[in-house]
């Protein structure tokens, strides 16, 4: 949308200002393949063969294995993330082997999933992207801030709970910024979150 996109520019532009070196991923821009297909789905678990990773997956792996934070950039719709984004997390954080050395986001533990003690997060799976010490989203929500808690912002969970603790350093930490109930906010209101995104990814992330 195009105040995500606002949002995404004002990101970059802190994240430059602050001395960062970034690389932004477009899902839209870079016709990334939102649709894990049958064949895919079938070769989910063959971390073996590497050939299975289609090359934008790959691109975006290489990426994720590059920085040590990540901020995604979307609107919520219904409490939740746009369908493009969450395409992107399913053919994206695939699971790896740190045995073999393919690349991914996670794998099981030797012994599986219920193996607390191993590497294991509160998830049940490994992170094998442990380069990852922080997370950060930025979103904008048509609902008041206490409808989106009552409602479970299935968003966010998705992102700081699951993504965050099933992929990243288990010492990652979160950070959320939300535009609430933007349909009711005024121009100079917008304005001030757009300064607030800037001037936290520029000293403040």
């Amino acid at each position: 949308s195009g105040c995500a996109s606002a949002l995404a520019a004002a990101v970059e532009e802190g994240a430059r200002a602050g001395g960062h070196e970034l690389r932004r991923i477009s899902l839209y821009d870079q016709n990334y393949g939102v649709k894990l297909t049958a064949s895919e789905r079938a070769a989910y678990f063959e971390t073996t063969r590497p050939e299975r990773l289609a090359s934008d997956v790959r691109r975006a792996l290489t990426d994720l294995s590059w920085c040590d934070s990540v901020v995604f950039v979307y609107p919520t719709w219904w409490f939740n993330v746009p369908a493009a984004l969450k395409g992107f997390f399913d053919r994206t954080f695939q699971p790896g082997s740190s045995t073999a050395g393919a690349i991914g986001a996670w794998e099981f533990p030797p012994t599986g999933c219920d193996a607390a003690g191993e590497g294991a997060s509160s998830t049940g799976l490994r992170p094998l992207l442990t380069n990852v010490k922080r997370v950060a989203a930025v979103s904008t929500y048509g609902a008041p801030q206490h409808i989106a808690f009552l409602a479970g912002d299935n968003g966010r969970n998705c992102i700081a709970t699951a993504i965050r603790h099933g992929a990243f350093a288990p010492d990652c930490t979160c950070l959320w910024l939300g535009l609430y109930a933007i349909d009711s906010t005024s121009g100079q209101e917008r304005a001030a979150f757009l300064a607030r995104v800037r001037e936290t990814f520029a000293s403040g992330f």
